[in-house]
């Protein structure tokens, strides 16, 4: 399947982030100590989501101009049950040991890493009926999400208070999930196809905020480890707020296209196929010892790599990525 036109930047960025998102559940550097997990795995990997996020929100009001939003969001779904349906395998051991409301919740929210195609799929949902509000109101409505966001991380971070209900635990967490966390990032890259943004602004200033605010997350990732009394997934970073749209329109405003999808469907893959290798491997085999995690994070991408050639050869690509 050809795509004329399509970004080589924003493929290659996808790709980047998709690699560190295997670091996240598999990171090969978790042998070097905390202030190394927490520069990577909690810092500056963890602009993959909003990020991809942003294009989510971004082709979705692509796809509301040419009035095929419901078909976005058929697909969003259609995404999400073949996702879990192939990853059964994977939680069949958990759904059998848990009560009834703990197997629908995670049926509905998604097991481990599929809670993000849940949320978003939640949040194209909600965003439909809004899509035709002026563009100041959608804007407001993503602050005040997003705001909530960070309030929910912070406040408890910082112990000024606590949310410890049973329905707000992973994959729910109370400051990440589809109305906090992904909402406001769709709407914003919503926004971004909306407004124009990356034929508008300037290309230099927009990449030099984008590389200042991603070395910012990960020291803002480190200043709240050792000074809030709670630890908490960071998720929710102020700095990830500003990176993650200055680097999605620097990468949509870098020239360069490519005629196929192929760079696309690897970084997809990597996101979706690589927590089955590294469950299995963490799981079932030596390599569970945390010596061996730079083993593990090669041979989860190696193997979601393998995964994603196979379907491209058999054409299922477009369809399972």
């Amino acid at each position: 399947m050809t795509a004329p036109g399509r970004s080589r930047a924003v493929d290659l960025l996808k790709l980047a982030l998709a690699l560190m998102v295997v670091g996240i559940h598999a990171n090969p550097f978790r042998e070097l100590g905390r202030t190394a997990l927490l520069l990577t795995g909690d810092g500056i990997y963890r602009l993959g989501v909003p990020v991809f996020l942003l294009f989510n929100g971004y082709f979705l009001q692509a796809a509301v101009e040419k009035g095929r939003g419901g078909a976005y969001l058929r697909r969003a779904v259609t995404l999400y049950l073949i996702w879990m349906l192939l990853y059964l395998p994977i939680y069949w051991s958990a759904l059998i040991n848990q009560n009834w409301w703990q197997n629908l919740r995670m049926l509905v929210f998604g097991y481990w890493h599929l809670w993000y195609l849940s949320g978003m799929a939640m949040a194209a949902a909600l965003i439909l009926p809004i899509a035709h509000w002026p563009a100041r109101r959608l804007a407001g409505l993503a602050a005040l999400t997003l705001g909530a966001g960070l309030v929910l991380f912070y406040g408890q971070a910082w112990d000024w208070f606590r949310i410890d209900i049973a329905f707000l635990q992973d994959p729910l967490p109370a400051h990440r999930n589809a109305l906090v966390l992904c909402l406001p990032y769709m709407l914003i890259g919503a926004l971004i196809w909306r407004l124009r943004l990356a034929e508008t602004l300037p290309r230099g200033p927009v990449l030099i905020v984008a590389l200042l605010a991603s070395l910012m997350v990960p020291l803002e990732s480190v200043a709240v480890a050792y000074t809030a009394p709670r630890g908490l997934p960071h998720d929710t970073l102020i700095a990830l707020a500003i990176a993650a749209p200055a680097l999605m329109i620097a990468a949509l405003q870098w020239p360069g296209a490519v005629a196929d999808r192929r760079i696309g469907d690897y970084a997809s893959g990597i996101y979706f196929v690589h927590v089955a290798f590294v469950a299995l491997m963490l799981r079932h085999t030596f390599l569970k010892d945390p010596s061996w995690r730079p083993l593990v994070w090669t041979l989860a991408v190696a193997g979601s790599c393998l995964v994603v050639w196979a379907l491209r050869r058999r054409g299922w690509a477009a369809k399972l990525l």
